[in-house]
């Protein structure tokens, strides 16, 4: 478990028909920025979109830098994240990015008020912020 990067959306159905896709993208992205780094697959952790049932029910998932997606009412993992770690960015009543990067393990959450502006927080995430926090994830 130790080697893998949570991606963690919710576990109801309109996150798994709107978030997952997302947090498919970020995986994605994650392994391009690898590749045009010239690292191999296996170097840093492996990106995995999982649910926040797995996520939130393995103290050792808990443990590791993650990236949650979609608004608390269908990620408990947002639930229990947005209390927890300061806003990077919030455009208000419509998105934003919680972002912690010096604790003692990276998390990063994002959601909007629709899956338009779910989608908004992701790209404002990948475009300003991944490189920064994937930089503080190798840090560790």
């Amino acid at each position: 478990l130790e080697d893998l990067l949570p991606i963690v959306v919710g576990a109801h159905l309109r996150a798994e028909l709107s978030d997952r896709p997302i947090g498919d993208r970020i995986a994605r992205h994650i392994h391009s920025l690898r590749r045009s780094n010239d690292l191999t697959p296996d170097e840093g952790l492996i990106p995995v979109v999982l649910s926040d049932i797995w996520y939130l029910n393995d103290s050792d998932l808990m443990l590791q830098p993650a990236i949650v997606i979609g608004e608390p009412g269908v990620n408990a993992a947002s639930a229990h994240w947005a209390a927890r770690i300061p806003k990077a960015f919030s455009f208000e009543n419509s998105h934003q990015v919680l972002m912690d990067l010096e604790g003692p393990f990276p998390v990063a959450c994002m959601w909007g008020v629709d899956h338009a502006r779910t989608e908004v927080a992701a790209d404002h995430f990948e475009r300003r912020y991944l490189g920064p926090w994937l930089d503080s994830v190798a840090a560790l």
